[in-house]
């Protein structure tokens, strides 16, 4: 007799221990919702804007993009900030007279333009869109300037560094920066750009469908 009350008591112990398990791992699941996964692939999407001053780069989706149309003397003058983070990239495309880059970094270094202060700056051999180009970075405030020649124009993307995570997202727009042609412009590829889902879009702003690997 007491052998088939120990042989119940023990599947009742068994049963009761596959019930706790099964409700903990029911509890478990629910606490990744369907919303927060959704939030962290959004958070790492990258989008391409295509400016008609002839470029186009990627970034994050969070980042907004103030054109400044009211600008009518440069050929782009592009604001992007950003609400979670403080500090903001400018990208600038202007008229300029200097024949060489180096022009340009002689004058960023001199007195009347930066702090005029020994150890201010700091210039870096770089590259911007396939051309050559220099980065400098600056001390006061804390910001850095890359900056290559197109023609008759120099093309500037600044970022002030109030935030580190502004550094992935320079770095973003630096590494994916492309000089496209203009129209009446000799053409070497197709106007028209495929996304990764395989949509062909014109201009704009193009879903890119990828993700950042931090």
């Amino acid at each position: 007799m007491k052998k088939k009350v120990l042989i119940i008591i023990g599947v009742l112990v068994l049963i009761a221990i596959g019930v706790f398990i099964f409700l903990y791992q029911k509890s478990s699941s629910k606490m990744i919702s369907p919303l927060t996964q959704t939030e962290q692939n959004q958070e790492g999407k990258l989008l391409v804007w295509e400016d008609p001053a002839g470029f186009k780069f990627s970034y994050p989706q969070e980042i907004k993009i103030n054109p400044h149309e009211e600008d009518e003397k440069n050929y782009a003058h592009l604001e992007l900030t950003s609400v979670s983070h403080p500090g903001s990239i400018l990208i600038w495309v202007k008229d300029t007279t200097y024949k060489e880059i180096a022009d340009w970094v002689k004058k960023e270094n001199s007195p009347s333009t930066s702090s005029g202060q020994a150890g201010s700056t700091q210039v870096f051999d770089s590259e911007l869109g396939g051309n050559p180009a220099k980065k400098i970075a600056f001390n006061n405030p804390q910001r850095m300037v890359t900056a290559t020649l197109d023609g008759n124009a120099i093309v500037l993307v600044e970022v002030y560094l109030q935030d580190t995570r502004w550094n992935q997202t320079y770095n973003q727009i630096l590494e994916s920066f492309e000089f496209i042609p203009l129209q009446g412009e000799e053409v070497s590829t197709p106007a028209k750009v495929s996304g990764s889902s395989g949509q062909t879009i014109e201009g704009g702003i193009i879903d890119e469908g990828e993700e950042i690997v931090e």
